[in-house]
């Protein structure tokens, strides 16, 4: 809410999306995506998709992170963005050409963005560390002890994932593919480190033993 009172206090044009689970933005070379996104609410994931084919998750957004990308860069490049929601996700995109250092009003909210984009840049950093792992059932392990820290609520000394994400949507996060994830899965829930709950849920029933298996390497 803060974002949106400050940019109506200051007169400043935006527009807010609402994005349901599965739900994406293509952020190419379009006139459009001369903007910022701020996400003021949910989790989404930033993938590099490239002509061939070929996708490259390269950050997942939370809450108060900033996405800022360089259209005429994507103009020049075989690829072009796409920005997939997990959950319910809130979304203010605006033109930050319409902020100036000039006008005292604007500098405690240029302040604000410079904070968020530094939020940005540790999602940048966490991706990196989910792709460093070699094999991929080290990266599914890291991402989910990470949605268990960011979005898990914690219930009977479990931990539910409290949104549906699909096998495939894990997939394009760790690099790999619906076949793979599907093993690494089933393989978790006969050590009874995970379950699914009737909504489909992704429930950690052993945090330590999840967080033990991200250790063997």
């Amino acid at each position: 809410m803060k974002w949106l009172n400050k940019l109506s206090e200051l007169k400043i044009s935006f527009h807010t999306f609402k994005l349901s689970n599965n739900d994406s933005i293509i952020y190419n070379n379009e006139p459009f995506n001369e903007r910022s996104f701020v996400i003021i609410s949910g989790l989404l994931y930033l993938q590099k998709i490239f002509l061939n084919g070929e996708k490259l998750c390269i950050a997942i957004l939370t809450k108060n992170t900033l996405l800022s990308l360089d259209p005429e860069n994507t103009s020049k490049a075989l690829y072009y963005y796409q920005l997939v929601s997990l959950n319910t996700s809130y979304i203010i995109s605006l033109h930050t050409h319409n902020l100036s250092t000039r006008k005292k009003q604007h500098i405690n909210l240029i302040l604000n963005m410079h904070k968020e984009y530094y939020k940005t840049l540790i999602a940048y950093e966490r991706m990196i560390q989910i792709l460093t792992h070699k094999y991929i059932k080290y990266r599914i392990i890291q991402l989910l002890l990470f949605l268990s820290k960011e979005e898990g609520n914690i219930i009977n000394n479990t931990i539910i994932i409290p949104f549906y994400i699909s096998q495939s949507n894990i997939g394009n996060i760790v690099g790999s593919n619906k076949n793979t994830v599907n093993k690494i899965i089933k393989s978790l829930e006969v050590q009874k480190i995970i379950c699914y709950s009737n909504k489909k849920r992704i429930i950690i029933q052993d945090i330590i033993a999840l967080n033990k298996a991200k250790l063997i390497l």
